[in-house]
């Protein structure tokens, strides 16, 4: 009986996350939903097994960071002066789904994406 309420908590909180995973990765300031926009940011390939690279399309000569968290919310990662291409190092990530976020200098939300680190 006990373990069966473990489980079922743990369950309910990953559900809890999903569902709130929107509204926890929301700025203040709201971009606009348009089809067909371009990306500014790319994260490839995905899923990854040792590194993942992030490379901006469009970089309009902004100063960017990328923070990436794992699925529970907890943030792993904090990169600050992002250049074009940016290759981060998985050895210490574990396998599993993770969210980045892609922010100004100033801390507003550009973009934000997933991606799956698979050993």
């Amino acid at each position: 009986m006990d373990t069966m309420l473990k489980n079922s908590t743990l369950i309910l909180f990953i559900l809890l996350c999903t569902i709130s995973l929107p509204a926890w990765s929301q700025s203040t300031k709201s971009l606009p939903e348009t089809e067909g926009v371009s990306k500014v940011v790319k994260a490839y390939p995905n899923p990854a097994t040792t590194k993942i690279f992030f490379e901006i399309q469009r970089n309009n000569d902004k100063v960017y960071e990328i923070i990436v968290y794992n699925f529970l919310g907890k943030k792993v990662d904090h990169l600050k002066n992002i250049a074009q291409r940016t290759q981060v190092n998985l050895d210490n990530y574990y396998s599993g789904l993770y969210i980045f976020q892609l922010r100004e200098k100033n801390g507003n939300l550009v973009e934000s994406g997933k991606f799956n680190v698979v050993k």
